[in-house]
């Protein structure tokens, strides 16, 4: 399928003390427009704060890990809700199945997805997505790409524009390797892009017109990920 892009909505940058929906709307408007002149989308879309407080709240419950993990894809599909509710062109239903994505992109819709598998991020199951679609991988965060570390606990943090899967794939088990760390992609996404050279853009969800550009194939500000 030619211009296919499959865009992570980072629920952070999406849902914070409640969700943002001026910047929902105004990343769906930009997606109506760009599909409008003949580029194809799937999103997937995450959890974010509300995600994060269920989690802690059925922690204090007892819950143990697959039953958090299966809270979390609950909550990514309320969010991915939102999402369509601005999206011209989406299907009506928060989808749950990966292959049925080809069909409803050629029959001129949009597929969105929240979380599928528990154990697997928002970020993974959009890497799968895009190796089944052999499409290009968008990640929309709230930070403007890629950093060495976390760029808000290590002030020595560098900005990257540029990197190989496998420089990706270094910086974050890096990054996981201590207690808590944020990355900005998790290995295991980083691994599916990998293994299929999947061309990958990282960049802030609120800079719309640089989004719109990285589709367009102009230069944008973020980190473009290539083997």
């Amino acid at each position: 399928m030619k211009n296919v892009f499959v865009v992570s909505i980072g629920g952070s940058s999406i849902i914070r003390d409640k969700p943002e929906a001026q910047l929902i709307s105004g990343i769906c408007n930009s997606i109506n427009n760009l599909s409008n002149e003949g580029y194809k989308f799937a999103l997937v879309v995450g959890g974010g704060k509300t995600s994060a407080d269920y989690l802690n709240a059925a922690r204090e419950l007892g819950a143990n890990n697959f039953v958090l993990d299966e809270i979390g894809i609950h909550v990514t599909r309320l969010n991915a809700r939102l999402v369509i509710q601005s999206l011209e062109k989406a299907h009506a239903e928060v989808l749950t199945e990966l292959k049925n994505s080809r069909d409803i992109i050629a029959g001129g819709k949009i597929p969105v997805f929240g979380g599928m598998i528990p154990g697997y991020t928002t970020d993974s199951v959009a890497a799968l997505l895009a190796e089944y679609l052999h499409a290009t991988f968008i990640n929309l965060s709230n930070v403007k790409g890629v950093f060495t570390a976390d760029p808000k606990k290590d002030t020595n943090a560098k900005f990257v524009e540029k990197l190989s899967h496998a420089e990706l794939v270094s910086i974050v088990s890096v990054e996981e390797r201590g207690p808590r760390q944020h990355v900005i992609l998790d290995t295991p996404c980083a691994l599916i892009l990998k293994r299929s050279k999947i061309k990958t853009f990282v960049m802030d969800a609120k800079n719309i017109p640089n989004f719109e550009g990285a589709v367009r194939g102009k230069k944008f500000e973020g980190t473009a990920i290539e083997s």
